[in-house]
């Protein structure tokens, strides 16, 4: 008799392990870390839950209410606010701009069926990649595998949809919220695919523009003008395409001021070589930081379950800080030009709106769009905009 959700966690507990279960844009993960010693009970769990999960009605009924709560509470943070219009801007139909965790009339259609019938054709072993990361011999591992997965029948797997990416599109979308005293500003555009050759030093350039160990951005907006306490940039890569964008909060009446210097930030990226140094810092930090992303088992398991989902060389993965350190100014300078389109950006405000909107024509916005809060889920969710999910890999890494 498979275990409900209680029993899983009393079991997990009882050898004192630990159980992390969840789903983000290109995947949905079951990580067990547990002792040398359960090795074989963590086996047994991973392919309970991943195989045949009871999806107990009381307890999608306490998810539920736990997910639509926390949509709740985020529709009242600025941050939240300018993320998801932001993910709406930039990758348009596509499935990838819809809010992680849903909306609310998305959240309360879902029903255990509905569950059962995703479980049913996604959950099949061919879609599925398994890591064994710790004190454990690869016979053993392998041994255990086959037990709890040998028989584990592959189905064929539904077509991915056709939904392409849209161009970038310069937009301005202003979200009222009354009352606020600071303004959530964010700034970008489509980027790469995690899998894209010029993936390494895309990501290198926009720590320069607004990362660790450079952050052009901060450096204007904070330290020279004092306009914001962070402000910085960031990419993120996925299976099917990504994006880049820049962020600050900043005082109402210094939106217009924020906005434009980080256009500008992002133009001189563009149109400008970074200096060596710059460079060399971005380059230590990345390089410095990495031995900390495989310290632990599970980390080692993320790094080598992301390298697969990506379709990446493994045997990439250690030569990571030889390969950063290799990034040269001239491969800035191409990248910066061939994927940075400043005249192009998607831009969000939130904040209270009739504290800057007219402040925004004076810096070169006069197309704007506001939106109150109340539109915010008609925006997200009308029916000319909604594409259907229909692909999702698992990654199941098991970690002794």
């Amino acid at each position: 008799v498979n275990r409900s959700a209680t029993e899983i966690a009393e079991a997990i507990d009882y050898v004192g392990g630990i159980l992390s279960v969840g789903a983000a844009t290109d995947l949905s993960f079951v990580n067990v870390l547990v002792m040398r010693d359960s090795f074989d009970f963590a086996a047994d769990l991973l392919a309970e839950i991943a195989r045949t999960p009871v999806f107990e009605p009381a307890e999608i009924e306490r998810q539920r209410q736990q997910v639509l709560s926390g949509i709740q509470v985020s529709l009242d943070d600025p941050a939240y606010l300018a993320g998801v219009v932001f993910g709406r801007l930039v990758y348009g139909l596509h499935p990838y701009g819809m809010p992680h965790n849903g909306t609310p009339a998305s959240v309360r259609s879902v029903t255990r069926d509905d569950l059962r019938a995703f479980h049913e054709v996604h959950y099949v072993p061919n879609n599925t990649l398994l890591a064994i990361v710790g004190d454990i011999e690869a016979e053993p591992a392998f041994a255990a595998a086959e037990r709890v997965f040998g028989d584990w029948t592959p189905r064929e797997l539904p077509v991915s949809p056709n939904a392409e990416l849209p161009a970038p599109t310069r937009r301005v979308v202003v979200v009222d919220k009354p009352g606020s005293a600071q303004t959530a500003i964010r700034v970008g555009h489509l980027g790469l695919a995690r899998d894209s050759s010029d993936y390494l030093p895309f990501d290198v350039a926009l720590k320069i523009l607004g990362g660790e160990g450079g952050n052009r951005i901060g450096s204007v907006l904070r330290t020279e003008r004092s306009l914001t306490y962070a402000a910085s940039a960031e990419v993120v890569s996925r299976r099917f395409g990504g994006d880049f964008m820049a962020m600050a909060d900043t005082r109402s009446d210094a939106t217009a001021e924020a906005l434009r210097l980080m256009v500008d930030e992002v133009a001189r990226m563009q149109r400008e070589r970074v200096s060596r140094r710059e460079l060399e810092n971005a380059q230590a930090y990345l390089a410095g930081s990495f031995p900390l992303t495989i310290e632990a088992p599970n980390a080692i398991a993320a790094q080598v379950l992301e390298s697969l989902l990506y379709g990446l060389d493994l045997a990439d993965l250690p030569t990571y800080p030889n390969r950063i350190n290799a990034v040269t100014v001239d491969e800035i300078q191409r990248v910066t030009r061939a994927y940075l389109q400043p005249r192009q950006l998607s831009v969000v405000l939130v904040g209270e709106a009739s504290a800057f909107v007219d402040d925004l024509v004076g810096v070169g916005f006069d197309d704007v769009e506001i939106l109150s809060i109340d539109e915010i889920g008609p925006f997200l969710t009308r029916d000319d905009q909604v594409v259907s999910v229909d692909s999702f890999s698992p990654l199941l890494p098991l970690v002794p």
